[in-house]
């Protein structure tokens, strides 16, 4: 039952880093700024991709999840 149960919370956690992670490419790819914190955007919203269940724990956390990081 235990495993099951870490199955399901793993595939949930993939599938929402693939969603948050294709947002965020999709913003850098079809951006019209060329500036260099282009980069350090597209980085830091990949990074809140990996780590998104734990911004549901918080208010902050799921704000910035709202606002697209």
């Amino acid at each position: 039952m235990m495993f099951y149960l870490l199955r399901v919370v793993g595939v949930i956690w993939i599938l929402g880093f693939i969603g948050f992670a294709f947002a965020a490419t999709s913003a850098f790819l079809f951006s019209a700024d060329a500036s260099p914190d282009r980069v350090k955007r597209w980085s830091a919203r990949l990074a809140a991709a990996i780590i998104w269940p734990i911004a549901l724990l918080s208010s902050a956390g799921r704000v910035r999840l709202r606002r697209g990081f």
